[in-house]
């Protein structure tokens, strides 16, 4: 353990800051090799799973606004709009994991750890998008539910259900960027640990 700055990546939330000191590339090199294949594992079972369902979603938001606007019960028309809009975010965290799907051709530690930052900044950018559709989910939910409320009836499940399970799932996103974001601040100290080595070599 070393004296470092507050401003190090590695400074934690309890005051103590842990660093590498001359990483062994012939330890660190299996252990990256195993976890860019658990990335890309995620990766394709993310976009197995991604496609259909944002194929999914804009069947079923072109199918409700058509509904709504040929019947009157507008309240499926936000429900529409709330479908497209998880159709477009899904999209959007598609096109961002097949920007680093590949991984062919890699040949070093320091292109491993290129490859394992940036699928993790998507992975990022994908949680995100996360947020953005549980935000819009929840926004078009509850618009709908006071447009069918006025117009009719409230419907028969509470609204506060969806609102429940769209929170624990904005927890879990949460979590879970708190895990890549650490991932990140170590890629990046191992690489510039890497990089020193090499210097004074």
């Amino acid at each position: 353990m070393n004296k470092l700055s507050p401003s190090d990546p590695f400074w934690e939330e309890l005051g103590v800051a842990w660093t590498a000191i001359r990483p062994d590339t012939q330890v660190v090199l299996p252990r990256l090799q195993r976890r860019i294949r658990n990335q890309s594992a995620l990766i394709n079972a993310g976009l197995v799973l991604g496609v259909p369902a944002a194929l999914a979603a804009l069947a079923l938001g072109i199918d409700c606004i058509w509904i709504g606007c040929t019947t009157g019960a507008w309240n499926f028309v936000t429900r529409g709009f709330a479908f497209l809009a998880v159709a477009v975010t899904l999209s959007l965290a598609i096109r961002a994991l097949l920007q680093v799907r590949a991984e062919r051709g890699l040949q070093s530690v320091p292109e491993m750890l290129d490859l394992a930052i940036a699928r993790s900044r998507k992975t990022l950018l994908a949680i995100r998008l996360g947020y953005w559709t549980c935000g819009l989910a929840a926004l078009f939910g509850l618009l709908g539910t006071a447009i069918r409320t006025h117009l009719s009836r409230p419907p028969a499940l509470s609204p506060v259900v969806d609102l429940v399970v769209l929170a624990l799932i904005v927890l879990g996103l949460f979590l879970y960027s708190r895990r890549i974001q650490a991932d990140i601040r170590h890629y990046t100290q191992l690489k510039v640990l890497l990089i020193d080595d090499a210097d004074g070599q």
